[in-house]
């Protein structure tokens, strides 16, 4: 009797201890494509807004980056090369190492509505991680309130890693320019931002996601401030909260089991 008594505690302890390794693995799994869906969508964010700043500043008077037009500016449509060198420079975010070369495909200046832009990269780095693909804008001209919409779509987007992971990613984003249109400076932008994207994590582990409250970029934060964005992996729905406006590196991760997480943007 006690042997089966025993026998029947093992077996229990030996089940819940199977659920407990498979829920961690689970949240593992949830932790890691939220962090990497982030960073995507930073990288997304902090690509455009180096292209704006280097094409605003036409490569800072001969410094770092080096920018060349197939024609000069203001003939359409043009080519823009945006060449940090194969040491690279500090971006305009003050943080990180820009290195290679992105290429700009314009049809038209972007605040004409129906002007596109497409970039592709070549040997392109941001810090140790080489970026490739192809993200374009489509000027949908004014909304209902006024300001200027875009677009963005991002296609076979990849993430290399130094550690030899990888991240891919493809999205379509509405985004409109709720501050800073009326300015010729960038600085001062504030974009709001829908839509859906799908990809993989680190792990190879697909996902889907839709952006359920607009993410909020502001040009004078490093991260995207506010927004949630819910994603499916497995069958499994988590939900990724980036903030209330507050500029910092932190969001809060919910769980498909209603617990939350805490987790860090990229620096």
């Amino acid at each position: 009797m006690k042997k089966s008594f025993f026998l029947i505690a093992s077996l229990l302890l030996g089940v819940a201890f199977f659920q407990s390794c498979q829920k961690d693995k689970a949240s593992d799994a949830d932790v890691t494509t939220s962090e990497d869906l982030a960073t995507n969508e930073d990288f997304s964010e902090e690509i455009d807004f180096v292209v704006d700043i280097a094409i605003e500043e036409r490569g800072n008077g001969g410094g770092c980056p080096t920018v060349t037009l197939d024609q000069p500016w203001g003939t359409w449509p043009n080519t823009i090369t945006i060449d940090y060198g194969p040491d690279g420079c500090t971006g305009p975010n003050g943080q990180h190492t820009l290195k290679g070369k992105i290429i700009v495909t314009q049809s038209d200046a972007m605040f004409i509505a129906g002007a596109t832009r497409t970039k592709t990269f070549e040997n392109f780095f941001v810090d140790d991680v080489q970026v490739s693909g192809t993200k374009s804008w489509t000027n949908n001209g004014l909304d209902a309130s006024g300001n200027w919409s875009y677009t963005k779509t991002a296609t076979d987007m990849q993430l290399s890693f130094p550690d030899g992971t990888s991240t891919m990613w493809s999205h379509t984003h509405t985004s409109t320019l709720i501050q800073g249109a009326l300015t010729l400076t960038h600085w001062d932008n504030v974009w709001s931002t829908t839509g859906s994207s799908s990809g993989t994590n680190r792990n190879g582990v697909a996902y889907t996601a839709t952006i359920t409250e607009p993410l909020i970029k502001k040009a004078t934060c490093r991260w995207i401030s506010e927004g949630i964005v819910e994603f499916t992996r497995d069958g499994n729905t988590s939900t990724l909260n980036f903030g209330n406006g507050t500029c910092d590196r932190f969001g809060t991760l919910t769980l498909p089991n209603g617990d939350t997480v805490v987790i860090k943007l990229r620096p």
